[in-house]
């Protein structure tokens, strides 16, 4: 499956939803399922290899370490968790890189600021830092069909029409797909009412499916949790 084909798929299956593993049983568990992709979850991944639930805790290296290793077990495409950069927009550049030659099909940028953080209210940066880091990223990619995606955190302080501003930002610069988080049910119906120019995704919580216009949605854990 191509990556453009998997944003198809995902259009033509609105209901898909992606998983997120930070183990290797999981991750073999849920390759073994025929997922169409399966996301290494900063989160997950720290609380796996470091005992810590912030994914701002794991280094770089030992992320990309850890994906590397489930790279030799998948079997549809790796969504890399790019965080937010692992820095400045340089020290995206290298992430980027990083994170590509160790397997990642996809990599997700969030809008944070350095280091991200798991938290309920994160710290988002600025529309101009968030676009350098896209650009750093994307100017570090080898592969063409390596995808960036974009995942927008802070919602509930800069609001729908804040929203929507980044998402035409991003859209010029080159991201692929946005993810949004921390959202409300109301918040994410709005979205879907609005033209947006990239396919919209959403962090998934049990029920959201029943929600039209959504892409597809990424799972944090939630799907394996009682494994």
């Amino acid at each position: 499956m191509t990556q453009t084909n998997l944003l198809t798929y995902l259009d033509q299956h609105p209901d898909t939803i992606i998983p997120a593993s930070g183990d290797g049983n999981t991750f073999r568990m849920l390759s073994d399922e025929g997922f169409p992709a399966i996301l290494i979850d900063g989160t997950l991944t720290a609380n796996t290899l470091i005992a810590e639930d912030s994914q701002g805790m794991l280094t770089l290296s030992e992320y990309a370490k850890f994906l590397r290793d489930m790279r030799l077990k998948k079997t549809g495409r790796l969504i890399a968790d790019l965080q937010s950069g692992f820095g400045n927009p340089l020290n995206t550049y290298y992430s980027a890189m990083e994170l590509e030659r160790s397997g990642g099909d996809i990599l997700l940028l969030n809008d944070q600021t350095y280091p991200a953080h798991t938290t309920a209210e994160p710290h988002t940066t600025t529309p101009e830092d968030l676009i350098g880091k896209l650009r750093a990223a994307k100017d570090a990619l080898e592969n063409p069909d390596t995808q960036i995606w974009i995942k927008l955190e802070g919602i509930q302080s800069y609001g729908i029409e804040g929203i929507i501003q980044r998402i035409g930002y991003l859209a010029k610069a080159g991201a692929d797909a946005i993810a949004i988080d921390h959202y409300d049910i109301d918040q994410l119906a709005q979205l879907t009412e609005r033209q947006l120019p990239l396919p919209l995704m959403a962090t998934w919580t049990p029920g959201m499916t029943q929600i039209t216009g959504i892409s597809g949605w990424l799972d944090k854990g939630i799907l394996t949790s009682g494994i």
